[in-house]
């Protein structure tokens, strides 16, 4: 009687997870036929969305290679002074120079 009773549980917890999975297959199904007209317009707006970012990418290396530029060229006047300097300390220190040994003509 037990093994009777046993397999007609199996049998009915075989039948309930066969009808919950249909369930939810439809339940699924459904959903997905709801929100099917709005995945185009997600898929324009994510679409549109990318093209910008990769706009905007490609401005922004743009522009990094500009200000890179822009450093380089306000840089330079630095290196330029810094040498000037050193070569207005090297004709002063030439200017004050006194031969030590007097020759005579």
């Amino acid at each position: 009687m037990t093994t009777v009773i046993a397999v007609l549980s199996f049998a009915m917890a075989f039948g309930a997870i066969w009808f919950t999975s249909e369930a939810v297959k439809r339940v699924d199904n459904n959903s997905d036929a709801r929100l099917r007209p709005y995945f185009g317009k997600i898929n324009k707006a994510l679409d549109e969305n990318r093209d910008a970012v990769r706009a905007l990418h490609a401005r922004l290396e743009k522009l990094e290679k500009q200000v890179h530029l822009l450093k380089l060229a306000a840089a330079v006047p630095h290196t330029v002074d810094a040498e000037a300097a050193v070569v207005h300390a090297g004709v002063n220190e030439l200017q004050r120079f006194t031969p030590t040994v007097r020759l005579n003509g």
